[in-house]
């Protein structure tokens, strides 16, 4: 049954625009995605990653298309989008891009980063907005000066929709260095690195109305009311949104390629090493979050395609003893910064179900100790962790890391960037806030709880797991 409000998200991806239409109970009414692989611009530099923004245009107008000519639009109140985090693109005046997109994944400003981090002091990567903005400067001056304004891309969908192209969120502003803390762009980037303050868009804060939708657009779709456009966020935040993650002290664990982190606080507490990163909660909290090196891509490199098969086979597999640290590459950032440090195998068995769950058992112990460095930074960690990515949907793999970290598992029913979208969209207008819309809109799948006699036996484990780890210099 069809609820009595409509929220829209948009999820602009590396290789796609997903729009995902729910209503204000998280049911799921409508979704349509596009492809955008046509927008990759060829280049023989493997440092430089760019897509055509045409490409998005055409590809959003026709995902918008699918959504808005099949739904009842009296109903459709409010719309979120959300985007890869360090992708930027310069437009002019008439808001026309005048290059190419420079998408998360391009390296090429890495002098820049370097530049950046010396005078402000500051710890970003060549994937960063800030740096590619600093590059056009150093490296295409006539763009960095026809430039009336550097956008991410997010930014740039919402001024397709609303015609409102320079206002941004302060969650896709993060990798542009504004600063959370202060609330502001930082002086330093006008008068150390030449930006113009004026170049960047204006920030609010997630959940905050910033534009309504197009009139022509509701003219095409005999859209009737006014439809508000929300102030959105980087994809994996609005990932975390739909996780159920709300309380302070809530943390969701994203197990795919890479494992990844995030958590709710209320206050920010300073990280001296450098392991995590901060974003702002819609509502005024922070957002602690770090990755690991370690993650799926190890099960790939030694199962590749039979993953699934073998975690059938390892539900009833007692603990195996092993201890193996599961990079794939060399470097490790988090629980620790070595990027020397190299994935070790200690297991007397080869036989290759033991092996896996071995492999399991590893990713396990990372994952505790990153919660145990996290909780000696003085944050909370609740009894519930919120499984997020492909290795939430293993069963076993749950099992183990409730046993392993002695916490209950909860797993979404509905997991994505686009439906956290949609949460955005609901708390900035149906509801009062975001943690209010997360309360009524997320649906919890399954809850693994942990068992004291195994979790008894991998405390065990986890002990060799951190001897082995220090003998090795690596803590």
């Amino acid at each position: 049954m069809s609820g009595y409000a409509y929220f829209l998200g948009i999820d602009m991806g590396t290789t796609g625009i997903r729009c995902l239409l729910s209503d204000e109970k998280g049911n799921i009414v409508l979704s349509s995605e596009e492809d955008i692989h046509e927008s990759f611009v060829a280049s023989s530099d493997e440092k430089v990653s760019e897509q055509n923004p045409s490409v998005w245009k055409k590809s959003l107008n026709s995902a918008l298309d699918t959504v808005l000519s099949r739904i009842n639009n009296y109903k459709l109140m409010a719309i979120t989008v959300d985007s890869t985090s360090g992708t930027i693109l310069p437009i002019d005046r008439n808001y026309e891009p005048i290059f190419n997109a420079l998408m998360h994944n391009d390296m090429r400003a890495y002098k820049e980063s370097e530049f950046i981090n010396s005078e402000l002091g500051l710890s970003t990567k060549p994937s960063f907005a800030l740096p590619k903005i600093l590059w056009f400067k150093n490296n295409r001056p006539d763009i960095f000066e026809r430039a009336y304004k550097f956008v991410h891309a997010a930014d740039y969908l919402v001024g397709l929709i609303s015609g409102e192209y320079g206002v941004s969120d302060f969650s896709n502003s993060v990798k542009t260095c504004y600063d959370l803390y202060n609330m502001k762009w930082p002086d330093e980037i006008e008068s150390k690195l030449g930006i113009p303050l004026d170049k960047l868009p204006k920030i609010v804060k997630t959940g905050k109305v910033i534009a309504e939708l197009d009139e022509d657009i509701r003219k095409k779709y005999g859209i009737k009311k006014s439809v508000k456009i929300v102030a959105g966020a980087t994809d994996s935040t609005t990932g975390f949104y739909s996780s159920g993650a709300k309380d302070i002290g809530d943390w969701n664990t994203t197990l795919g390629t890479v494992l990844g982190l995030r958590g709710i606080f209320d206050r920010f507490i300073p990280d001296k090493e450098g392991l995590l990163y901060t974003h702002r909660h819609a509502d005024g909290y922070w957002l602690p979050g770090g990755a690991s090196n370690t993650g799926g891509e190890v099960l790939r490199l030694f199962f590749g395609n039979s993953v699934k098969e073998y975690d059938e086979k390892i539900s009833e597999l007692p603990p195996t003893g092993g201890i193996i640290y599961p990079l794939a590459r060399t470097g490790e950032k988090l629980p620790f910064f070595n990027m020397k440090a190299k994935g070790f195998i200690k297991l007397n068995s080869c036989k290759p179900d033991i092996f896996f769950k071995a492999i399991l058992e590893g990713l396990s112990y990372v994952e505790k100790m990153i919660y145990k460095k996290i909780e000696g930074l003085g944050y909370r960690v609740n009894d519930t962790i919120y499984a997020v990515g492909g290795g939430a949907y293993s069963l076993p793999w749950l099992k183990i890391r409730a046993n392993i970290m002695g916490k209950t598992m909860a797993r979404a029913k509905i997991v994505e960037t686009a439906f956290g979208s949609c949460i955005i969209a609901a708390g900035g207008t149906y509801y009062k806030n975001v943690t209010e819309a997360v309360n009524n809109m997320v649906n919890m799948d399954i809850k693994v709880e942990p068992e004291d006699s195994l979790t008894n036996k991998y405390r065990n484990g986890y002990e060799k797991f951190v001897k082995e780890l220090k003998e090795r210099d690596y803590i």
